[in-house]
């Protein structure tokens, strides 16, 4: 069974919990942008000018190659989605409330450490209403759900 999907979400939005369970609890193929940069940069991040204008093109346009893969993402640019879409990918957004961004955000800085990234939530947000107005994204998926809940919703899209 061939599946190719993008799941678009967020700084705090889910991602890295879905990946956990899907890699867990099935055997779907699962990418995830920064894993992928890291491996084209030799496990080394990037500053942002190469990660943006070189490493993220070049492994999207990998990852899009793909017969079957989810591949996860706070940001693709258009025209890769685009491409992606004219390749059988489906565009899934997975939907979270800027409150609940925002308790995520507190919660991981004092448990886990992690550094601020509200300052980016209105932007993403933004820019995800943007893909769906445009029609490159039509596919969503409410991420203020129980993992097990959006796993499920998520492996419709495979059918």
């Amino acid at each position: 069974m061939n599946y190719r999907i993008i799941v678009l979400a967020p700084s705090c939005g889910g991602k890295s919990s879905l990946m956990r369970y899907l890699r867990e609890h099935t055997d779907l193929h699962i990418a995830e942008t920064d894993e992928e940069v890291m491996k084209a940069n030799n496990n080394v991040w990037p500053n942002n000018d190469l990660k943006n204008k070189v490493l993220v093109p070049q492994t999207t346009n990998e990852i899009i190659s793909r017969e079957s893969v989810i591949y996860f993402a706070s940001y693709i640019p258009d025209d890769l989605l685009i491409k992606a879409k004219q390749k059988g990918f489906k565009i899934v957004i997975l939907e979270v409330p800027l409150n609940i961004l925002s308790e995520r955000n507190e919660k991981r800085m004092a448990d886990e450490k992690y550094d601020d990234v509200s300052p980016w939530f209105n932007g993403q947000l933004d820019n995800f209403k943007e893909l769906k107005s445009k029609g490159i994204a039509n596919y969503s998926i409410n991420g203020n759900q129980g993992i097990e809940k959006v796993a499920d919703d998520l492996r419709d899209y495979i059918k």
